[in-house]
């Protein structure tokens, strides 16, 4: 038995950029449609540099996060507040959901590809944490001149899509909003019928049994 297989397959990339030049591309078209849970009456187009995300670029540039379906969009929002197979439906009050298109084709590190193991790249850049391995990975694909990272979102077993763009830190206004639209019951009932997540309702204070003590 090989001893060494509990460790991580996931390396650092390689400290010179040029070496990268080959990595497995993709295009992303300004026709494909994006998808993206944020706060209410917030703008949908902001490249972040918290450094708390997967894939986060640090100033000044920053990564916007978007799925390409509306169901990844919401199971990568809900995810990390998930306890036991059920969400809060306050959780949903003042998030909304927007369809975005690109203003125009983008360039993007394909780490979905079976030529990126070549690279050092597997599966796990998806997934580990923390954060330091892929936030790594991204910088330098970045230098080699990637404008977006696509790869197998990790709050989705059926391994759905999602995309990481790449820009300069800070909110892009000019860009096409889509619409604002509230999460739908037909959306949240998807949630519960393909991932079981239920969504709980906050009972009133006259559907609670207060019980006297002994």
């Amino acid at each position: 038995m090989n001893e060494k297989r509990p460790c991580r397959s996931l390396g650092p990339p390689p400290e010179r950029a040029s070496d990268l030049d080959g990595f497995p591309r993709d295009t992303l078209d300004t026709e494909t449609d994006l998808w993206r849970v944020v706060r209410k009456g917030r703008g949908p187009w902001w490249f972040g540099s918290s450094m708390k995300g997967r894939f986060d670029l640090p100033e000044p540039h920053g990564t916007c996060y978007v799925a390409v379906d509306p169901l990844s969009a919401l199971l990568e929002t809900v995810g990390p507040e998930r306890r036991g197979g059920a969400v809060s439906a306050r959780f949903f009050e003042d998030r909304r959901i927007r369809r975005l298109h690109l203003p125009r084709s983008r360039s993007v590190a394909d780490l979905r590809s079976r030529k990126a193991v070549g690279y050092g790249v597997t599966a796990e850049i998806g997934t580990i944490v923390p954060y330091e391995l892929p936030q790594s990975w991204a910088r330098k694909l970045h230098e080699a001149g990637a404008e977006g990272l696509g790869y197998w979102l990790r709050h989705d077993p059926a391994r759905s899509e999602g995309y990481s763009l790449f820009d300069r830190h800070g909110e892009r206004r000019h860009w096409k909003r889509g619409r604002e639209r509230a999460i739908s019951r037909k959306l949240l009932r998807e949630l519960h019928e393909e991932c079981g997540i239920e969504v709980l309702e906050i009972p009133r204070s006259d559907q609670l049994t207060v019980l006297d003590e002994e």
